[in-house]
Formats: C-alpha cells, structure tokens, sequence
C-alpha cells in the first residue's frame, strides 16, 4: 500500500464508489461548464453517483492529476477505472457505450 495519504484516500473513493465524478464544483452546483455537462449526463442515465468538488483541496487535484495521468477535470472513474473527461463521457454517452457499461446501476 501507498505511504501517500492522499492518493490512499483518492483510491478508496474510486475504489468505493461505483460511479465517481471528480468535478468543479457540487452535484447540484457545479462550477464549470465541462462539469456540468457531466454531471448531467449522469442524472440524464438515472443511476446514482457520487461527486467531489476538486476546488476544495489543490493537493487532491494535482494527485488525482497524476494518478490518473490526465491533466484535466472532470473525471469520470466507473468501477475504479478511468473513463475519462467530459468529451469522451459525451462520446460514449451519444453511441450508447455509457448505457450499457452502468445500465447495471440503474434505479
């Protein structure tokens, strides 16, 4: 296991959570334009998913960066892994891929 607090934290979120958004701003608030997109998107599938607001912790954002080794936020993690940012959730939403992977989650 990691002796970095914070990217042990980062992994037991990811890892504990079955959809995760790591976005500007709050689920019901977000910030920036890519993360609202995202977060619409997800209430748009109807299944439930959790949020962190990136803007509350700088180290947080810079280790979630790295981890991932993507540069930008959001970040969508499905299953503990990595789909990407808002572009690729879009994409994937559009062709029907983004149904089926959480089609097991839904209400």
């Amino acid at each position: 296991m990691s002796t970095d607090p914070i990217k042990e934290e980062l992994e037991r979120e990811i890892n504990s959570n079955p959809i995760i958004l790591y976005i500007k701003g709050e689920k019901d608030q977000p910030v920036c334009g890519f993360s609202m997109r995202v977060v619409q998107v997800f209430k748009e599938l109807g299944v439930p998913f959790e949020t962190r607001n990136v803007l509350l912790d700088p180290q947080r954002l810079a280790k979630l960066k790295e981890m991932a080794n993507w540069p930008t936020t959001p970040q969508v993690y499905i299953d503990g892994e990595l789909i990407g940012g808002c572009d690729i959730t879009l994409e994937m939403f559009q062709s029907g891929e983004l149904q089926t992977l959480v089609e097991k989650y839904r209400k």
